[in-house]
């Protein structure tokens, strides 16, 4: 009798499911691990959103003239590169309801606390220091995600975006870093 093939029979009819089986899985695992290329942008755009409302409602109890100054600069800074962030996105087909739940949820929890924290050192009479300093860092935090953005994202209209909007809140940001209480 004549020797049947490798492949063929039962063995190989197995081995051809597992290895369509196999392709089938690494296909899903590649097309669902992608990053989402707006990721950054919408993380920024809603923190900028947040940041708006806090510094809106910190403004008024902020007693120097220099950390006043500087903050109505950033609020406008925030409205301003908020509301471009929205429209590239618009523009790249995503909408707000599309942002990422998770991160949205996660956004909104940290301002939360942040208003929290502001509000604790505006009644223990320490607002202005408390606020330029914690400024002072997430401005920081903004600055590495643009320079990030601007460096490795595939859009040029993004990439030119976040690299504007790290160059105009760099100053911003040295004036919440250099604060001191005797400088008013």
């Amino acid at each position: 009798p004549q020797q049947g093939k490798f492949l063929s029979g039962t063995f190989g009819k197995v081995f051809w499911i597992l290895v369509g089986v196999f392709v089938l899985a690494v296909s899903f695992i590649i097309a669902f691990s992608g990053k989402d290329e707006t990721a950054d942008l919408q993380q920024v755009s809603v923190r900028l959103d947040n940041f708006s409302k806090t510094a809106k409602t910190v403004q008024k109890n902020l007693k120097s003239k220099t950390l006043t100054s500087n903050n109505g600069n950033f609020q406008l800074w925030l409205v301003g590169n908020q509301t471009a962030g929205e429209e590239l996105l618009k523009k790249g087909g995503v909408s707000k309801t599309e942002y990422n739940k998770t991160m949205v949820k996660s956004e909104k929890k940290f301002a939360s606390d942040l208003d929290a924290k502001f509000e604790d050192a505006r009644l223990s009479a320490r607002l202005n220091r408390v606020y330029a300093s914690t400024m002072a860092a997430e401005t920081q935090k903004i600055i590495n995600i643009l320079n990030s953005m601007a460096k490795k994202n595939k859009s040029k209209q993004i990439r030119d975006y976040a690299s504007n909007a790290s160059a105009n809140l760099v100053p911003i940001q040295k004036i919440f870093d250099d604060y001191t209480e005797t400088a008013n």
